[in-house]
């Protein structure tokens, strides 16, 4: 099984799980990092780095965090260079989060990186203009 990594600023990775985990029960392999006010970058990669350990199970890991260059994002990055079985995506949303948990088992790594940009991507609508196209009043 593939093991999903949250990392982002603040507490959301952990808010993210949780509410992810009303959709999918299934959340052993998973671990949710927090880049906290006042803590340093090396800190940050120190508890990437354990986190990755506790949930690698040789399948790969899906990182996933919040923006693009930013300190969570360095942080996974620079385990690159040692683990190539770590795939990273930003703009962590919950119906990414919540789907890479629903199809981690039945995808390889490439394939759950992939469901995760579609994913992600489709969970952001305009609700307004959904019904505009279909007609309909809010």
């Amino acid at each position: 099984m593939i093991g999903v990594l949250v990392v982002t600023h603040g507490q959301l990775s952990k808010y993210l799980l949780e509410t992810a985990s009303m959709f999918v029960s299934d959340t052993d392999l998973v671990g949710a990092v927090t880049f906290s006010p006042g803590q340093g970058s090396e800190d940050l990669e120190a508890a990437v780095r354990e986190a990755v350990a506790e949930i690698s199970t040789g399948d790969g890991i899906l990182a996933l965090v919040d923006l693009p260059g930013g300190t969570p994002a360095k942080a996974v990055s620079a385990l690159l260079l040692e683990n190539e079985h770590i795939e990273i995506v930003t703009g962590v949303n919950v119906p990414m989060l919540a789907e890479v948990l629903m199809y981690r088992e039945s995808m390889n790594l490439q394939e759950l990186m992939r469901q995760a940009l579609r994913s992600g991507t489709d969970g952001i609508v305009s609700v307004n203009k959904m019904f505009q196209l279909e007609g309909g009043d809010l």
